[in-house]
């Protein structure tokens, strides 16, 4: 897929009174699925007019040299004179004639993809929220966005329908519009008008009648945004059924049965295939199987089964006998499964690093180079969502943390803590806020908090440089989010 997106999400607009909950999530988590699906992505959140107007020009620019355009908003759209706006954070809403010159024509945004001239032209706008001019300047079509006309081989979609208002929340940590879009895109086979036809179901349904998405389209041709050929990372040399490892069937040889029994959540079974495995003839294995030997490992031992927890801490040692030339399959297998799920898809959170320090011991030994280098390129498209990549040469993740010092007095006795405030990478801030649905905090000592950072930021222990005002050694007890966030902004 030849495939260029511009994705734009807007929440953290001036005044209080116009922000938005969900608008960054909306366009962090849509750009994820569109990189899965194998768009090329320039995501830009929270973004001045004046960063808005450079971004819609390099574009209009860059689609030149695609097939398909796809531009995505999520944030306050406004309808000023029969005409479509969209905000930046900056916008002024003092009036209707500030708020439009401070804003992004949708047409503007239109020209630049006829310019282009891609086959396909998507425009996607879940923009229709609270209008923030005062009501003397809103007219009588109120909160939502104008009809607009489509020119050929174009599809504009728009969260609700023309003079109405769409929801900031209503799934989770996405719109409702949004979330129905997440929710649907994956779809194999299905094409685009049908796509949005479903996307208008839920969310008509989540709604309760109350908001219903819309499109306006003059597209030619077919377009689905999953064919059935996702894009799950780069040039991988492996069976697609062993890429998405759900698909995995077996056959019925040896190496398929230890496969089967590795992947039982059976211990006495996974036992079995650990202990037959290292008795087969290694020869008549292929290298996708190798390939799915290593994810199953790592799943086996983070599972907790003995003999696969034993492999992992002689991890060096154990790999030595699957080699094949210079390539280690199952080290791939097992690197790839830290960071790549059973549809073959990226995790961008909750990667699979219990194990972390035990396999990224390998990191330095040239043995395992091109193992490194294969997890290298396969998350080369996903760096804004990794912290911490294996590189040559080797490097370090520095990250600068900040607590508060807390005094308190409880019956007479003076007890103290320090308080994670502040976690930033390359001066920014990464600790995400916590949430109503959070539990509270957690009490723990510096061991322990550096075994949850590193966990959480992916990074092996002796990759970690934390830098930060006080001495470890004073620490004694440290609060922190029960379930801490770090997401690069």
């Amino acid at each position: 897929m030849n495939a260029l997106a511009l994705v734009i999400g807007n929440a953290n607009y001036t005044l209080e009174k116009d922000k938005l909950i969900n608008a960054v999530n909306d366009a962090n988590d849509f750009g994820l699925k569109l990189l899965n699906l194998g768009f090329v992505v320039n995501k830009i959140t929270d973004c001045t007019e004046e960063i808005f107007e450079t971004e819609i020009r390099r574009f209009g620019t860059d689609l030149k040299n695609f097939d398909i355009g796809l531009f995505y908003f999520s944030g306050h759209g406004l309808q000023i004179d029969g005409k479509n706006y969209l905000t930046s954070i900056d916008t002024s809403f003092a009036d209707s004639i500030s708020a439009k010159h401070s804003s992004v024509p949708i047409e503007e945004i239109i020209d630049y993809m006829q310019a282009a001239n891609p086959i396909i032209k998507i425009l996607i706008l879940d923009a229709c929220r609270n209008n923030p001019l005062p009501n003397i300047y809103k007219g009588i079509q109120g909160d939502g966005l104008a009809p607009i006309y489509a020119p050929k081989g174009t599809i504009i979609a728009f969260s609700t329908s023309p003079g109405e208002k769409a929801m900031d929340y209503g799934s989770g940590r996405n719109s409702i519009y949004t979330g129905a879009l997440l929710n649907h895109i994956v779809d194999v086979n299905i094409p685009i008008e049908d796509f949005f036809k479903r996307v208008r179901t839920s969310v008509y349904s989540l709604s309760n009648g109350k908001q219903t998405s819309w499109e306006h389209t003059s597209l030619i041709g077919n377009f689905c945004f999953n064919s059935g050929q996702l894009i799950h990372s780069v040039d991988l040399p492996y069976k697609e059924e062993h890429i998405a490892d759900e698909n995995f069937i077996s056959n019925g040889t040896k190496i398929d049965e230890i496969i089967v029994n590795l992947r039982s959540h059976d211990w006495y079974k996974q036992q079995s295939a650990i202990y037959n495995l290292a008795r087969i003839d290694k020869k008549i294995i292929d290298e996708s199987l190798l390939f799915l030997v290593g994810r199953n490992i790592l799943q086996t031992a983070i599972g907790g089964e003995f003999s696969a927890n034993a492999i992992m801490k002689n991890l060096d040692s154990w790999l030595q006998d699957w080699f094949t030339a210079e390539d280690n399959h199952i080290l791939n297998g097992i690197l790839f499964e830290i960071y790549f799920n059973s549809k073959g898809l990226f995790r961008q959170r909750n990667f699979k690093n219990d194990f972390i320090d035990e396999i990224f011991k390998l990191h330095g030994n040239e043995k395992f180079r091109k193992a490194f280098e294969f997890i290298q390129k396969q998350l080369a498209p996903f760096r804004e969502f990794v912290f911490y990549v294996p590189t040559y040469p080797l490097t370090t993740l520095p990250i600068e943390v900040e607590f508060e010092f807390i005094e308190y007095k409880r019956d007479k006795t003076d007890f103290s803590y320090h308080q994670l405030s502040s976690v930033k990478y390359q001066d920014s801030e990464l600790l995400e806020p916590s949430s109503e649905d959070d539990f509270g905090s957690i009490s723990v000592n510096y061991i322990k908090f550096l075994e949850i950072i590193t966990k959480e930021l992916c990074v092996p222990k002796d990759k970690l440089r934390l830098s930060m005002k006080i001495d470890p050694k004073v620490i004694r007890t440290i609060h922190m989010p029960w379930e801490m966030k770090l997401t690069k902004k």
